[in-house]
């Protein structure tokens, strides 16, 4: 009998007696919620099932709006100053190594529903979900874990071995999707998506987890290259619109439909960019930052996408880093009025109090439509057409990209109402223990060990 067989057999036994919901958290990587209104958009799986289900038009996620953080805070209920996770991508403190994800789930500091769910008896399983490498905590796990320099394996044979149990991609291969490659299941191609669709619904018919995350990334990847209005990006939320439809199609004919509830939901917005901003080329040009990486330097930002956080050297003295923010900040004020209206800057204080992250210095927050990049070189502010998120918001302030969510299931709707922050809107951080609630599961909030 097979490890992963023997796995949701005792867990069925642990469970046999629990009439619970079962629940599939999917989130539809930069979904906008005008993709869920306007009729006009190619989604008719998504806008059927909007009319069917809990519908909540606006979520306001966690500073920053980026993929790692918010996927994060959508399993804690935390956010980014707590649960850890700041950004996608690890500040390399100037150094001209590679840039390193926060691949590995050890980096997040709080529980997660992984976690609960599998302290109360129940299974989980995640598909392609960020910050899940090595979660040992998820039954059978797909995470997401790619290759950021060349290498002479294949994408699929670079993920192959972090996927737990071990025969997993395999049996997938085998029973679900047929053979996969760089070619077959490529991020940000259309066909990835239905794919990822396909492991869904053998995972949920063969194993039947309490609870399982799924991460469909598609449409990030053309708002990103070719702004949120292109012909790319409708095609991208046809992709992902297809894949929705596949899960539900296979939940109705497998008899499903009645014992999970499948929550659909995105990571953040997308706004589309006309301004990109460049604050390294401001460091390099007044001395603060060698040009190339490896090179002396005082202070450097790291993009989040929208905003930027900056960092200064640590071997520098209390006084020298005091020095090197006021710098900063004299120069990003000096700016021309028209450049200076297109950003606020943040202090420490700023940032803790909108929990991010508590070791940048300060952060350059830009507008709706404007964002940040780490070129060193060139114009300070350029042109920018493509689609933007990752942006930061200080108490008070709109947000500029929020997402929406769907919640489609036999669950009462006055258990959601509750988790409501506002007409219409719900916090980030209540999804997590509004999917407890749904489940039946106590939400103790400790910290993960």
């Amino acid at each position: 009998m097979s490890k992963t067989i023997s796995i949701f057999i005792l867990s069925f036994l642990c469970l046999c007696t629990s009439a619970r919901q079962r629940v599939i958290l999917i989130t539809i990587d930069g979904l906008r919620n005008d993709i869920l209104t306007n009729v006009s958009q190619p989604a008719p799986f998504l806008h059927e099932l909007m009319l069917k289900s809990i519908y909540v038009p606006n979520v306001i996620g966690v500073n920053p709006t980026m993929t790692y953080p918010a996927h994060t805070t959508l399993v804690t209920g935390s956010a980014p100053l707590d649960h850890g996770i700041h950004c996608n991508r690890q500040f390399q403190f100037n150094r001209a190594e590679s840039a390193l994800y926060n691949w590995y789930a050890d980096s997040i500091r709080t529980k997660t529903l992984w976690q609960t769910v599998k302290e109360k008896g129940g299974t989980t399983a995640s598909v392609f979900w960020p910050v899940t490498t090595g979660c040992k905590w998820i039954d059978i796990n797909l995470p997401e874990y790619f290759p950021t320099t060349r290498v002479n394996v294949s994408g699929m044979d670079y993920i192959r071995p972090v996927c737990t149990p071990a025969d997993i991609m395999a049996e997938l291969e085998r029973e679900a999707t047929g053979h996969l490659s760089d070619t077959t299941l490529r991020a940000g191609s259309f066909q990835y998506d239905a794919k990822v669709a396909s492991m869904v619904n053998y995972l949920t018919n063969r194993y039947k987890p309490d609870f399982m995350t799924v991460h469909l990334v598609t449409t990030d990847y053309k708002q990103h290259e070719t702004g949120i209005y292109s012909f790319e990006t409708q095609q991208s939320v046809a992709a992902a619109d297809h894949a929705i439809g596949l899960i539900l199609e296979n939940l109705e004919y497998t008899h499903q439909k009645d014992s999970v509830t499948i929550i659909v939901t995105g990571d953040h917005g997308f706004t589309q960019g006309k301004y990109r901003l460049h604050p390294n080329a401001l460091l390099v040009s007044n001395g603060l930052l060698s040009e190339q990486p490896d090179g002396n330097w005082q202070a450097c930002f790291n993009s989040l996408g929208a905003a930027a956080y900056m960092y200064v050297n640590p071997k520098l003295s209390s006084k020298q880093k005091i020095r090197c923010i006021e710098k900063v900040r004299k120069i990003l004020s000096e700016q021309p009025d028209s450049v200076k209206s297109l950003y606020n800057i943040l202090s420490n204080k700023e940032i803790i109090d909108i929990k991010g992250d508590p070791t940048a210095a300060l952060c350059l927050a830009p507008v709706s439509g404007v964002g940040c990049s780490n070129e060193r070189k060139g114009e300070f502010k350029t042109d920018f057409k493509g689609g933007f998120h990752g942006y930061v918001y200080l108490p008070g302030t709109k947000a500029y990209d929020p997402t929406s969510l769907i919640i489609y299931g036999n669950i009462d709707r006055n258990l959601v109402k509750r988790f409501i922050s506002a007409p219409d809107t719900i916090q980030q951080t209540s999804i997590a223990p509004m999917i407890l609630s749904i489940m039946e599961i106590e939400n103790d909030n400790q910290q993960s060990k």
